[in-house]
Formats: structure tokens, C-alpha cells, sequence
């Protein structure tokens, strides 16, 4: 129980004033309020990354993304990868020039258990650093995408190639000392690997597919996200979902505003916080009508849907 003890000391007259009794105060629980559905949508999809809650951060890329498609024919490979990018431009997200050297892997496979099992094998240290936990999260249980991100905690302000070039100097230049609320560190993505099971995810037309590959990429999930219930493309796959939309939705692209806006240093508790804040703000301004990825002029290979 938390005891508060409240003690009045006032001068009257020159005298001390008497001792009130000590007031006890009923416990204190905090508790999400109910019916909140951003921060249920929040806390369903960030990831403190390995250090925890209370030491971890949510983790967002800080260069420029390049995506590679492979695994289908010639013609899908091109298509999703345009389509791909198209969605990130969508979103303001830079990415890399024609040619430029993938850091965002697509693999579509009609053995995805198998392809799972030999990658995470073969990768087990430099894909999942050792971590048992994350190899058993990517292979199983099976489904239509999974996905596997690479991060690092770098300095905040430090360009990885400068870093590499200094050989770690110039992370203790931009090291300061830590707080309880941030440190001098932010968490990053380096890579994300993409696998989707050719069959399992064969009922999701193509542009939609695009679209949420084009989410998970930004977004280092958990590896079964919570949509709570709303109208996102995460629910593509979810065959009790009502209305499973073919874009991003207003909602994806406000959480993405969001996460892209997040105090990079603070610890994971607060950037959960200001998510939530920043992601109601854009919800309540008026709708911006953008372009649909899948309107551009390159229609989807035929037979795809």
C-alpha cells in the first residue's frame, strides 16, 4: 500500500502550528484507460528490442532504403520492388538511387519452412546475432510473410560510416552521460529480410502485398503483430477481419509519422508515449488526399491477384 504522509507546518502567531495526523492514501494502480485503440495499436506493434523495456528503444531506420525482390518471375520480382518503393515515397522515406545496394531483402519462396531453415541456420550470427529466442520467432509458426530486422545501438548524431572509418572514436565523441529517461544512444535498422510463402500468401492481391511488405519494412514487429482491431494493412492476412484494405491506410501512415518523429534517444517507455501522442495529432488533422501506389501507370503483372 503507498502510504503519503502529509505534514502542515505553518507559523501562526510565532507559534509552530499542531501536528496533523499522517493521511493514508489508497493504493495507486495505474491503468491504461479503456477503449483507447492507439495506444493498444502502439503497444501491439513496438518492440523494445533486446535490452527491454525499461533500457531498450524502438528501433527505425536512419538511411536510405533499398529494396531487392527475388524469388518469382522476372516480371512480379520488378513489379513488387516498384511497387515497393512507390509506397515508401508514399510515406516520405528516402531511398536509394537505381542500383544501389539492397539493404531491404524480399525473398518469395513455394518452400518458405524450408528456405526459414537453411537461412536461419546458415545466418544464425550475423542475422540473429546467436539470440536463440529470434531464430525460433522466425521460423515458426509458420505463415504467409515473416521477417527478420538487423539492428545496432549506435551514438545519436554519428554517422555509421564516419563511426567505421574512426574505428569507434567517434562514438565516444558523441557519447554523453545517460539519464532515466534517455541515453546517449539510439537504436537503428540496418537490414531487413523479408520471406513470404508463395502459397500461403497467394489469396493477397499484389498491390497489397506491396503495401504491407512496404510497413513491416519500416517497422521492426513483433513477429505477430496486434492490429487491435483496426483498419490496417497488417490485417491482410487476418481472415476475421471485416474489411482488409488493399493500401495503407490513414492509420498506418499515421503511425509511421509518428515513429519517424519520435525523440530518437529517449528510453522505449517514453517513445511508446510520444508515438501515441503524435500519432493522435494526426489523426484528428484533416485527411490528405495522396497518390495510391497501386493507381500508377504500371498495371500489376496479369494473372497476380
Amino acid at each position: 500500500m503507498v502510504v503519503s504522509t502529509i505534514m502542515a507546518l505553518a507559523l501562526l502567531g510565532g507559534q509552530d502550528a499542531p501536528q496533523q495526523p499522517p493521511v493514508t492514501l489508497p493504493e495507486v494502480v495505474v491503468q491504461f484507460a479503456p477503449g483507447d485503440p492507439v495506444g493498444q495499436f502502439v503497444r501491439g506493434i513496438t518492440v523494445p528490442g533486446e535490452h527491454g523495456r525499461y533500457q531498450g528503444q524502438v528501433a527505425r531506420w536512419d538511411a536510405d532504403l533499398c529494396v531487392s525482390v527475388v524469388g518469382s518471375s522476372p516480371e512480379v520480382n520488378a513489379w513488387l520492388t516498384e511497387q515497393i518503393t512507390a509506397n515508401f515515397r508514399s510515406l516520405d522515406v528516402p531511398h536509394g538511387k537505381p542500383g544501389c545496394e539492397p539493404t531491404v531483402a524480399v525473398v518469395i519462396s513455394t518452400e518458405a519452412d524450408a528456405f526459414a531453415e537453411a537461412f536461419s541456420r546458415s545466418n544464425r550470427n550475423r542475422i540473429f546475432k546467436t539470440r536463440a529466442g529470434a531464430v525460433a520467432q522466425f521460423l515458426g509458426p509458420p505463415r504467409p510473410v515473416r521477417w527478420q530486422h538487423v539492428t545496432r545501438t549506435g551514438p545519436v548524431g554519428v554517422d555509421p560510416r564516419e563511426e567505421t572509418l574512426a574505428e569507434g572514436f567517434a562514438a565516444e565523441l558523441g557519447r554523453m552521460s545517460n539519464s532515466r529517461i534517455m541515453t546517449s544512444t539510439a537504436r537503428a535498422i540496418e537490414q531487413a529480410i523479408i520471406l513470404v510463402d508463395a502459397e500461403r500468401a497467394s489469396a493477397a492481391p499484389l498491390d497489397a502485398l506491396a503495401a504491407y511488405i512496404a510497413f513491416i519494412a519500416l517497422v521492426d514487429l513483433p513477429p505477430e503483430p496486434s492490429a487491435a482491431g483496426q483498419r490496417t494493412i497488417l490485417s491482410l492476412f487476418d481472415e476475421t477481419a471485416p474489411d482488409r484494405p488493399r493500401a495503407l491506410t490513414r492509420w498506418d501512415r499515421a503511425f509511421i509519422d509518428a515513429l519517424y518523429g519520435v525523440t530518437p534517444d529517449d528510453l522505449f517507455s517514453l517513445q511508446q508515449m510520444e508515438i501515441q501522442l503524435r500519432m493522435r495529432r494526426g489523426l484528428a488533422e484533416p485527411a490528405i488526399s495522396r497518390p495510391d501506389p497501386a493507381n500508377s501507370p504500371q498495371s500489376a503483372p496479369s494473372g497476380s491477384d
